[in-house]
């Protein structure tokens, strides 16, 4: 594991002197800024989103003037089907709550898929860029839990919804991978278990209890998909149990959210409240919603109660973006299962399946897709633009 940690510092180091530090550098400045300064904050949280979001642009359109265009058509559906829904989401803008708030947060999401795009694009071999991407996920998740630690709550368990998240997804990758056992040498094997016990121990510490289900959903696919019929029966097995005995889903979601009582689950721990106050506001503009990421803020003058996150994709963009974005939403979700699905059988793609699994089924618990971007927002982008770049990998090491 100590060497595992020198590798991730040696990666990051190696990025930061090389060509593309300043991309590095801006992603670091946004990275901080969506994590600790407030979206709607004061002018310098402004300020650094517009500097970090037009740097980035600019420094991948520099690299690449065609990425742009060949995100919107050379792409697979996964692809295209997000960026049309940050699109819209952009065009939300016109008729958004709050313009300048909606306007930044969809367009921010669009610059983080062209650099995605155009940074997967430049590996030509699968190990390079599942490497690239699992150091790249657990980076990124380490400097956030690190740094709420550091600027926010200096404890070890702390709850913080997006390192939980953000590990529960590294984890069912890596999960999914090592049962496939698809070109699994000595290398990959040791990245993939380091990511996993390191993802683990994020999880853990980040006291999440919608990552925690998600996690263990993501790793039911791994088993179910592994190809061994002991593991499909195991499940089978499982689930005939809980559905002939539902007091016990109870007594299991407890011991898998620790602190919690059955009533503050019942309730998903206020977020009900929240969902109510989206679904009331809503009502009123229920085809195009009130602007991406707005619908919270209206919510919060109905509830008299302030709200950042709508704790749920589907409702948050529902309130954001109504029926059309909701559609467009639900359409790339199925695209991306889907091909993650039909191409399982292919080295990566199993992970993908998991992951992919895992942040969708935390998407009833978290927002990530629907508002403020984070680290789990970058590593399901980076995701959905693997289902493309593993198909065109054309050698494995």
């Amino acid at each position: 594991m100590i060497t595992y940690l020198i590798e991730l510092y040696t990666y990051l180091y190696k990025i930061l002197k090389g060509s593309n530090k300043w991309l590095a550098i801006l992603f670091i400045l946004w990275l901080y800024r969506v994590d600790f300064i407030p979206a709607d904050g004061g002018g310098f949280a402004k300020g650094l989103q517009v500097i970090t979001i037009i740097g980035l642009l600019y420094c991948v359109y520099k690299r690449n003037q065609h990425i742009i265009s060949l995100s919107y058509t050379c792409t697979n559906l996964p692809i295209k089907s997000i960026i049309w829904f940050y699109t819209f989401a952009v065009l939300s803008t016109i008729w958004a709550f709050l313009p300048t708030f909606a306007f930044f947060l969809s367009l921010q999401n669009l610059v983080l898929l062209f650099t995605l795009i155009w940074l997967f694009s430049l590996m030509k071999s699968f190990k390079t860029v599942e490497k690239s991407f699992l150091y790249f996920a657990i980076t990124t998740t380490i400097f956030e839990v690190i740094a709420e630690r550091i600027i926010n709550n200096p404890a070890v368990f702390i709850h913080f919804l997006p390192g939980g998240s953000a590990s529960a997804i590294c984890i069912s990758y890596c999960f999914g991978e090592l049962m496939a056992s698809k070109k699994i040498d000595s290398d990959r094997k040791k990245i993939l278990k380091n990511t996993l016990i390191l993802s683990i121990i994020i999880l853990i510490t980040s006291t999440s209890s919608g990552a925690n289900i998600a996690a263990i959903l993501g790793c039911c696919i791994a088993l179910l998909f592994s190809g061994n019929i002991i593991w499909l029966c195991l499940i089978f097995v499982i689930g005939i149990i809980l559905y002939l005995n539902q007091d016990l889903i109870m007594h299991l979601m407890l011991l898998v959210m620790p602190g919690k009582t059955e009533a503050i689950i019942e309730s998903g721990n206020g977020r009900e409240t929240i969902w109510n106050g989206i679904l009331a506001v809503t009502a009123q503009r229920p085809l195009i919603g009130w602007g991406y990421a707005c619908g919270e803020r209206v919510a919060s003058n109905y509830l008299n109660w302030t709200l950042s996150d709508s704790h749920n994709n589907y409702l948050g963009v529902y309130g954001g973006l109504g029926w059309i974005g909701l559609l467009f939403l639900i359409i790339h979700q199925i695209y991306s299962l889907w091909t993650a699905f039909t191409k399982r059988m292919k080295i990566g793609y199993t992970g993908l399946l998991c992951g992919l699994c895992c942040a969708t089924i935390n998407g009833y618990s978290y927002g990530y897709l629907s508002g403020k971007a984070c680290s789990i927002t970058v590593i399901y982008f980076s995701m959905v633009v693997l289902t493309f770049t593993y198909s065109k990998v054309k050698k494995y090491d």
